[in-house]
């Protein structure tokens, strides 16, 4: 079977061969190449390839150009626009321009061009085709050798992919089961903090609730002061006159506190000493006033005035000392929270 197999090899071979020679042996113009073969047959009209006309064929390299693209004169140098067909057996075959026929240069490696020039040339084709033979087998082998690279190339690149994709599953994996133990530890922490936060919570509540109490009493203090300030006869209630002799409320620079001025004081109105309809409610009060200031006046006489300024600075420090007693218990209330 395997002798079978070359000799059908073999013949297959030889006829190549043999219709290799007989191409090489067509007749056909010089200059003309096999493919356009076709184009120039003998004994029939010749037709410019451009088909401006038509001559008879004898009169094809006749060394006379009679068509405009020079496609008469194939194998001359008549027409300077033609172009001749190199047939370079051995080697690749070519194109020249057919000015160079005949020239006296050798363009053609198988020294068809020159053939009434008298030039001596040398067939090189078969030494030029050994030699791009040989360059065109090694880019062969580069090329195959680059293309076996490629692969290796490709199945490292495939087999890193998939090493990278098996480590991503499992860093995914990881990473979820440390999302599940911050989660269980967040869980902790905040279980953990939540008494503390209570804790904090209700020591900020008491001493809002100290503090509040506590500035509470100072603006009572304060306004008592204040209201002492503005009670001249010290009766216990005041009267438009007596804020009125107070030039420091005198809001708009006048000289003189308005009723206006003085009902912004106290924010609700107050009704004149003078004129009005309860005018003689104010006067009957403020003479049961000086009755009494005198009798207490009658009963104080031996005391003097001296007694009235230890008694306000016994409120002051009485008053002192209940603002230190509140601080003190709420220290002590948080140094046994603590």
């Amino acid at each position: 079977v395997r002798a079978a197999v070359l000799g059908g090899r073999s013949l297959g071979l030889g006829l190549l061969l043999l219709l290799a020679a007989a191409a090489l042996e067509v007749k056909r113009p010089r200059g003309v190449s096999l493919q356009n073969r076709h184009f120039y047959e003998e004994n029939i009209p010749f037709t410019c390839l451009d088909g401006s006309k038509t001559i008879p064929f004898h009169e094809v390299n006749d060394d006379y150009c009679d068509c405009k693209d020079g496609s008469d004169e194939p194998g001359t140098s008549a027409c300077p626009n033609g172009s001749y067909h190199c047939s370079n057996a051995g080697h690749r075959s070519e194109y020249i321009p057919s000015s160079h026929v005949n020239d006296g240069i050798c363009d053609c490696c198988d020294t068809t061009d020159e053939y009434n020039s008298g030039a001596t040339c040398l067939n090189t084709c078969k030494e030029q085709g050994r030699k791009e033979r040989e360059t065109l087998q090694k880019m062969a082998e580069m090329a195959k050798e680059g293309f076996k690279l490629k692969q290796q190339l490709i199945e490292d690149a495939k087999k890193n992919r998939e090493e990278k994709q098996l480590k991503l599953a499992e860093l995914q994996k990881e990473k979820a089961n440390w999302e599940i133990q911050v989660e269980s530890l967040r869980i902790l922490k905040e279980a953990a903090e939540k008494p503390e936060q209570e804790a904090k919570e209700m020591h900020k509540n008491a001493w809002d609730e100290v503090q509040a109490a506590h500035n509470l009493e100072k603006n009572k203090a304060k306004a008592a002061e204040t209201f002492k300030e503005l009670d001249d006869n010290e009766d216990g209630f005041i009267t438009m006159n007596e804020i009125q002799t107070h030039a420091e409320l005198d809001s708009d620079g006048d000289g003189v506190v308005s009723e206006q001025e003085a009902e912004a004081v106290t924010e609700t109105p107050i009704v004149p000493v003078e004129g009005g309809a309860d005018s003689s409610r104010e006067v009957d009060h403020e003479d049961h006033r000086k009755d009494e200031d005198e009798e207490d006046y009658g009963e104080g006489q031996d005391d003097g005035v001296g007694d009235d300024d230890s008694e306000d600075d016994g409120e002051e420090e009485e008053e002192e000392e209940e603002e230190d007693g509140a601080g003190e218990d709420y220290y002590k209330n948080r140094q046994s929270y603590v």
